[in-house]
């Protein structure tokens, strides 16, 4: 009898014969978007997604350089607080190195063994990128031969017999082959030729996914990215493209099944890894040492000098605070052992003192008085009460960070003296990372795509200054001749492609100077500009690894405030500086509440001119409120208008969200204004940990905030708030504001650096216009304003402006002095596009022989060529010589300027005239307006009337004529102050600035500017899209709206918007 037990069911299963699975695996050929159009996830996707499959390491190896190499280290190391990221497996080692192209068109991937090794492979990145062009390598192995110790060569196929020789004659047993499995022949034919090395030299194999992209979604992007290379299109490209998405991260289940007949091959990479002891934390900085004293230690000097700095800074007797803080500031930084990177900067900041170069510190270095005692910084931080931890902390144990601002004229003599002192071997400059934005994303998809160029630029002016999200509508597909699908995948890959690395830059000023030979800590590469160096790492990967940078940075307004003050010693007899110029001065602070702030530093924006009537600042901390309150934190976070209001009209008691709020926002009305403020604010009462709010910081600080983080630290406030009771409500508010503050926001000590500045350019706009006006102009480009609004705000101010005269005018506008008092002359340096070296030959003849005696004389002496001659004829130039400039253009027209000709400064032809010949002055009359648009055309502007002043007459003819009709006139700037509020209007006049911030929601703000001052003039979003074109296209306008009046301050809410004419 059967026994059934014995049968199987027919619902029973046979065990499944489980999968061969590899013991470990290390991920040795990674590759991130830092390979630059070839790879498609960043480094951080790339690590993330490796811990997130359990993986033993990850090697991140892109092409010539280790550009990413830090941001995965700080995905292992220093996980984001606030976003959900895989636990990172016990001892998960993470690598990193470079893939090498070759002179014989091979590559090699090298990976450093030890300390030894990455300094080489350093050696030799720097190497291949200073014998090649911006942007490429050029390597031969025989170079690499040199440095190869500490080196683990990973040799691409295909191979050779003769190629594996090769390279195992110079690595011996640290060169290995990859092999892996992607489905296609190619990968089929390696895999051939790597077992048969194998077989015939028992060549070491490992296996490797050979990724570009850490997930097969972003195979479509990759492809994008392969186009863009090769600058085709996906139609066109054919073979360059990757075949299928294989080439991405696998699960460890999945590596096993490929390669389930030599999961030995798989284990190998975890024995390959265990080779590796070098991790980017033995980078060890050494700063340069200083030139000290004969007999003094770096400490014993930096004492020295720092006390001798507080005895110049406190003529009176140090204060005791003061001294108390020294001291706690010295013993911190001799604890950090800081001491060298102080004096270098203060070496620096001496050389630039010597040279009269006008400089000063900004940022959190304005927090400490050592800085202030040293001359580093200008603000007292103990008299403004700033915390010194924000700068330097034992906890945190970051390099301090000191920005200090040079003029911009003159920058450059200080960047050359760095590089003649430490040299390129000890002295390069941060990067930055010049990423895909907007436009240049959806321009580059488009291409892919094979859109025309014509349909791209109309894509482009439709987005308009909106950026992507005008064009995330499915409606707009049609627009452009496309159907919604097709339209949507484009739009998807283009926002991929966002924020993208595209290629390398220069910092505006980030120096890291050290004492070993630089290229033994990270690889230099030539920068465009000739004689610049940069590192492949920029400002946050260097804060990262905690390298010492300095910050030589530029500023437009002490180029002008340095001028400025020589005028005034040399015209004026007044020797003034930074320090000396009288504080507290109330005329200057009445014209800042009226807003005649036109050219000052940082308050010469139309919204901060709107702001300052309601500000009413009375004395320094006012104005340093009041640069910080203009800028994306307090306006995204709708803290400006309650703050006005709190300021307009105190109330008796301030009322706080949380009790703890108070000691943090009590100096600010309850509002958050400044960056630490926020800080403080979430660790009071929304319980972050120190280390949370150190994040924040850092996320505060930067530009390209990841939407994750952005997540999480929203949850963690809301969270938080929620906790000690406070709103929702309020939670959203502090949320906007962080975010404002990641697009640009202000710490208290970086405002109160730059409203020393902010008090002296009003300062001297007030009690000396025409000087500063001669300085600022001196000093273009710069600032908001063109040259011509600032010599109409002079001359409203009461400057006498003299035109220009090559018989008195310089190359730079200058002072004159005349028995009717001091005059502003035009400088030739206002002309239109003649290079500074002919302007100074004119300069220089006159000073050498004298005057001129007429035009033939100038010329003989000049040796101008024809072209500038018309231009200086044009711009009015040579009037001393002869009044009707239409006329000395017709000579100048017909001379001979060839200087061999016997003829040379006559007339080529001489000739009796006919009847019908036009004589000179037979030449077409000369209105004002083609006088006007003739010096306009020159320079920009004319001394001697505006525009609106020659228009007038003709607009209040058209005024006279709409009133008959019952329409509404023209009226001026003047007209508007004694208009009341909603009042229908018509105005017209010059565009002065147009603004459209992405904090406005889509607000359009004009300044209009005519002979009597400026209009303001206020667009809503649908009137702004209606006639957008106009606003961008034309420089006189006229609107047609209403009087908008906030006490003081007058605006015009647009209606419609019209050229003028």
């Amino acid at each position: 009898m059967t026994n059934k037990a014995l049968i199987p069911s027919q619902n029973s299963r046979l065990p499944a014969k489980p999968r061969p699975r590899a013991k470990g695996f290390v991920e040795l050929l990674g590759r991130s978007n830092f390979s630059f159009l070839q790879g498609a996830s960043s480094p951080e996707e790339m690590v993330s997604q490796a811990v997130e499959f359990g993986y033993d390491g990850m090697a991140l190896c892109d092409l010539n350089g280790l550009y990413g190499v830090v941001r995965g280290f700080q995905t292992i190391q220093s996980p984001s607080l606030f976003t959900a990221s895989p636990q990172v497996k016990e001892n998960f080692h993470y690598l990193i190195g470079s893939e090498l192209t070759l002179t014989d068109e091979s590559s090699v991937v090298l990976i450093p063994m030890n300390k030894q090794g990455y300094s080489h492979l350093c050696e030799i990145l720097t190497l291949g990128k200073r014998q090649a062009a911006k942007g490429f390598s050029k390597l031969s192995l025989e170079q690499i031969e040199k440095y190869n110790q500490g080196l683990l060569c990973l040799a691409l196929p295909p191979w050779t017999d003769e190629r594996y020789e090769k390279l195992e004659k110079i690595f011996d047993n640290r060169l290995y082959l990859p092999l892996w499995r992607d489905l296609t022949w190619e990968s089929q034919e390696f895999c051939r030729q790597g077992f048969a090395l194998e077989e015939k030299y028992k060549a070491q194999l490992f296996v490797t996914q050979r990724p570009f992209m850490h997930s097969p979604e972003r195979k479509p992007l990759f492809d994008v990215l392969t186009c863009t290379l090769h600058h085709t299109t996906l139609a066109e490209a054919k073979n360059k493209l990757i075949q299928n998405s294989e080439r991405c991260l696998k699960s460890l289940e999945d590596i096993s099944w490929l390669w389930q007949d030599r999961l030995d091959l798989v284990e190998k990479t975890v024995e390959i890894s265990a080779r590796v002891t070098f991790s980017l934390n033995e980078i060890r900085y050494r700063y340069p040492a200083s030139s000290l004293p004969s007999g003094m230690t770096p400490t014993e000097y930096m004492r020295h000098l720092t006390l001798k700095g507080a005895e110049s800074r406190y003529p009176e007797g140090i204060p005791d605070k003061a001294l108390k803080q020294i001291e706690h500031e010295l013993e911190l930084i001799k604890d950090l052992q800081y001491e060298d990177y102080f004096l270098t900067l203060k070496e620096i900041c001496d050389f630039a003192s010597e040279r009269k170069i006008l400089y000063q510190g900004r940022g959190s270095a304005a927090n400490s008085v050592v800085c202030f005692c040293l001359g580093l910084t200008a603000i007292d931080p103990v008299k403004m009460d700033l915390l010194f931890e924000r700068f330097l902390s034992r906890e945190r144990r970051e390099p301090p960070d000191i920005d200090i601002d040079f003029e911009h004229s003159r920058r450059e003599e200080v960047i050359q003296h760095i590089y003649e002192k430490y040299n390129e071997r000890h002295a390069a400059m941060v990067c930055t990372v010049i990423r895909y934005r907007s436009r240049m994303a959806i321009r580059e998809t488009a291409k892919v795509f094979g859109m025309p160029l014509a349909k791209i630029n109309a894509m482009i002016k439709f987005m308009g200054r909106d950026g992507m999200k005008r064009l995330l509508d499915p409606a707009v597909a049609a627009d452009f001749g496309m159907e919604p699908g097709p339209w949507k995948m484009f739009m998807a890959l283009a926002q991929q492609l966002h924020g993208f690395p595209r290629h390398l830059g220069i910092h505006t000023g980030g120096f890291l100077i050290t004492q070993d030979p630089i290229t033994e800590m990270v690889p230099v590469e030539k920068a465009t500009m000739n004689g610049r160096y940069v590192i492949q790492w920029n400002k946050d990967d260097v804060d990262f690894l905690r390298l010492m940078k300095i910050d030589v940075l530029s500023l437009g307004m002490l180029t002008c405030l340095r001028k400025c003050f020589d005028l005034l010693r040399d015209v004026k007899g007044r020797d003034y500086s930074l320090a000396t110029l009288p504080a507290d001065d109330k005329p200057t602070y009445d014209m800042i509440c009226r807003a005649e702030t036109v050219g000052v530093f940082q308050i010469e924006s139309r919204a901060q001119m709107n702001t300052l009537p309601r500000m009413q600042p009375r004395n320094f901390y006012d104005l340093v409120i009041e640069i910080a309150l203009i800028r994306p934190g307090p306006l995204q976070g709708g803290m400006v208008h309650p703050f006005l209001k709190l300021r307009q009209n105190p109330p008796k008691e301030i009322k706080y969200a949380h009790p703890a709020l108070e000691p943090i926002l009590k100096k600010t009305m309850g509002i958050p204004i400044f960056q630490e403020q926020v800080m403080k604010m979430v660790v009071a009462v929304a319980d972050f940990t120190p280390g949370e709010a150190d994040e924040l910081r850092r996320v505060m600080s930067s530009a390209w905030k990841r939407k994750a983080t952005m997540g999480g630290i929203e949850q963690r406030l809301r969270t938080g708030f929620a906790r000690h009771g406070i709103s929702s409500e309020y939670a959203d508010q502090i949320f906007k504001t962080i975010e404002g503050f990641a697009n640009y926001g202000f710490p208290e000590s970086h405002s109160a650096s730059f409203a020393l500045l902010t008090y002296a350019s009003c300062y001297l706009k007030c009690h000396y216009p025409d000087v500063f006006a001669c300085g600022l102009l001196n000093s273009q480009p710069m600032g908001f304003y063109a040259p011509r609004t600032i010599i109409a705000e002079a001359q409203r101010n009461g400057v006498v402006v003299a035109p220009l005269d090559v018989q008195k005018s310089d190359y730079d506008y200058t002072i004159e002095k005349t028995a009717a008092g001091d005059l502003l002359r035009v400088g030739l340096r206002s002309i239109y596009g003649i290079p500074e070296v002919l302007i100074r030959r004119i300069e220089d003849s006159r000073k050498e022989e004298g005057l001129y005696i007429d035009l033939a004389d100038f010329i003989r002496r000049t040796q101008l060529p024809r072209s500038v001659l018309l231009k200086l004829a044009a711009a009015g130039a040579f009037e001393s010589f002869n009044s009707n400039v239409r006329e000395l253009i017709w000579n100048l027209e017909s001379l001979s300027l060839d200087q061999q000709s016997f003829l040379w400064g006559h007339p080529k032809e001489q000739f009796e005239l006919g009847e019908d010949d036009d004589e000179p002055e037979h030449l077409p009359f000369e209105s004002n307006w083609d006088r006007l648009r003739r010096e306009y055309d020159s320079k920009g502007y004319s001394v001697e009337s505006h525009p609106m002043s020659v228009l007038r007459t003709y607009l209040h003819s058209k005024s006279e004529a709409l009133r008959e009709k019952r329409f509404v006139p023209y009226f001026s700037s003047e007209d508007l102050k004694r208009m009341k509020t909603k009042t229908k209007v018509r105005v017209a006049g010059l565009v002065a600035i147009t603004q459209r911030p992405p904090t406005a929601k889509g607000m359009c703000f004009i300044t209009l500017e005519d002979e009597f001052g400026f209009v303001n003039i206020v667009i809503h979003p649908e009137i702004y899209q209606k006639d957008r074109t106009t606003i961008y296209t034309r420089s006189l306008l006229e609107i047609h709206g209403q009087v908008e009046k906030v006490g003081a301050i007058t605006n015009i809410r647009a209606e419609r918007i019209l050229p003028l004419g």
